[in-house]
């Protein structure tokens, strides 16, 4: 038997849905604004969507710019959807992107609105956008068909030169499928592109400077933005960053060492029992696959699904539930004990949440950002290590490398991510969690490094995004103090776990 799967990762950041009050819509107008790289971008306030639950005092508007910033008087425009929500002191603007890369921060706006402290928001205002291609911007995509997957084995060895060219084969016929029918889009989706709509939206919006949050994906448009506007930043906090100098070969093969460390963080949280359970369990997967009433449970669909709650330190006790569940199964020596641990195995993974991610706009940002083309060759010679270090799932975390198969090496101006040092007027802030399941805590140091005077906050958990989205006020007065007042540590600091309330 073999399962056919895509193990693309997702970094982007999931918002909690958060009722917030509605705001009155903005008449249309349109306000000219100063040339920026041989442009002039056309900021137009519109009509907020009636069913839309918006902030007090918010304004959606859209801002025209090329759809080529190398080539900006071609007459090719786009439109970035943004709103703004006032403050009352109006002292600057506060802005974010929520990762993905190709998650959309109009959606999410609100929630996270609403747990900005009250000094925050009663300060800067709040600019929410959706990165070009992404949501309510353009180019849109279509008919960009999903990769048919990888071809692995549910149990058993892998063979795996068969596993990689299997993958690549996978990703170059859906990627190149993808390119023909979007040669207006997908070409420009990348992070060179977006941090020039980004400083097109401060000049528009008459800001002096950004106070920007970057989440995920979005400390790579916060290191490109710092590296090529240096000038245009108050503020700069990195939150669960990417890696310095990253290369889709790096990203694809230091992933299995970084999930290894996450299941010994929270392990460390949890009991070290739950280390041991996850082993067995996936010792166990790997000679047989578990079927309970027609639902199947193999090795990689497993894997996926507990890195994904292990990057929400809220979801700790569904995980736990999950691993004692099917532990219970897989030492079960009865009937009635493999009965009664199924029944449990059942009502555990109904409390899984459900996740969907656009893999098709994550890889199109990421090759677009990451020149390199790993081959084949390449893997197959590094997984036996990792198989050998890790467990064989770990493998499938090394998927990333091979997901830019079928598209060129310069499908756009690779973004500004080298390691030569960065001088800002206010050094950022790294906000790295030591166990974090989607961006490792040792790709944030690295980035950190890059930064003159930048400082970490390292925070005891697997959470992927701390600041605000974790109950810690080590954490979050820190970063709140450093908005308001430029002040950071002396030092770089580590900050204990703090467990997250109850989910309702």
């Amino acid at each position: 038997m073999k399962r056919i799967l895509v193990a693309t990762v997702s970094v982007g950041l999931i918002a909690m849905g958060l009722t917030v009050a509605p705001a009155q819509a903005a008449p249309p107008d349109a306000t000219p604004v100063p040339r920026l790289l041989g442009f002039t971008p056309i900021l137009k306030y519109v009509s907020c969507p009636a069913k839309e639950a918006l902030p007090a005092r918010t304004r959606c508007a859209t801002l025209t710019v090329p759809l080529d910033w190398q080539k900006p008087k071609d007459g090719r425009t786009i439109k970035i959807a943004l709103r703004i929500t006032r403050s009352a002191q109006r002292d600057g603007a506060l802005t974010f992107n929520p990762g993905g890369p190709g998650e959309p921060a109009i959606g999410i706006g609100p929630a996270v609105y609403s747990l900005l402290p009250a000094a925050v928001r009663d300060r800067f205002d709040f600019v929410v956008w959706d990165p070009r291609g992404v949501g309510l911007s353009g180019p849109a995509l279509t008919d960009c068909p999903a990769a048919e997957g990888l071809a692995a084995p549910l149990v058993g060895p892998v063979d795996w030169r068969d596993f990689w060219d299997s993958q690549f084969a996978a990703f170059a016929k859906a990627n190149s499928e993808c390119l023909a029918a979007n040669p207006n889009a997908a070409p420009y989706l990348g992070t060179w592109q977006v941090i020039r709509d980004l400083e097109a939206m401060r000049i528009a919006l008459g800001y002096k400077q950004w106070n920007y949050w970057g989440m995920s994906y979005g400390t790579r448009i916060g290191h490109a933005y710092a590296r090529t506007f240096p000038s245009s930043l108050r503020t700069l906090i990195m939150d669960g960053s990417l890696m310095a100098g990253e290369t889709a070969f790096r990203f694809g093969t230091t992933f299995p060492s970084g999930v290894s460390v996450t299941k010994q963080v929270y392990a460390s949280i949890n009991g070290k029992a739950q280390a041991h359970k996850m082993n067995a369990i996936f010792d166990y997967l790997d000679r047989k696959v578990i079927t309970i009433k027609g639902t199947q449970i193999d090795r990689w669909g497993l894997a996926q699904e507990l890195r994904g709650l292990l990057g929400q330190q809220a979801q700790y006790p569904t995980i736990r539930k999950v691993v004692d569940a099917l532990y219970r199964l897989v030492k079960a020596k009865t009937g009635a004990q493999k009965a009664r641990a199924a029944h449990a195995v059942r009502n555990a993974r109904a409390l899984l949440p459900k996740t969907n991610d656009s893999t098709t706009t994550i890889r199109l940002i990421n090759c677009a950002d990451l020149p390199d083309r790993p081959t084949a060759d390449q893997l197959a010679a590094a997984s036996g290590a990792v198989a050998r270090d890790f467990g064989t799932v770990f493998v499938m975390w090394m998927a990333n490398a091979s997901m830019c198969a079928g598209l060129p090496d310069d499908l756009s101006p690779p973004s500004p991510h080298g390691t030569d040092p960065i001088d800002l007027a206010t050094p950022p802030i790294f906000v790295l969690s030591t166990g974090d399941a989607a961006t490792p805590w040792a790709w944030g140091r690295s980035m950190a490094n890059t930064f003159t005077g930048s400082r970490t906050i390292s925070y005891t958990s697997t959470q992927h995004v701390t600041y605000l989205f974790a109950p810690s006020p080590c954490v979050n007065d820190t970063v709140t103090r450093y908005l308001l007042t430029l002040r950071r540590p002396s030092g770089d600091i580590a900050c204990a776990f703090t467990p997250s309330p109850p989910l309702d």
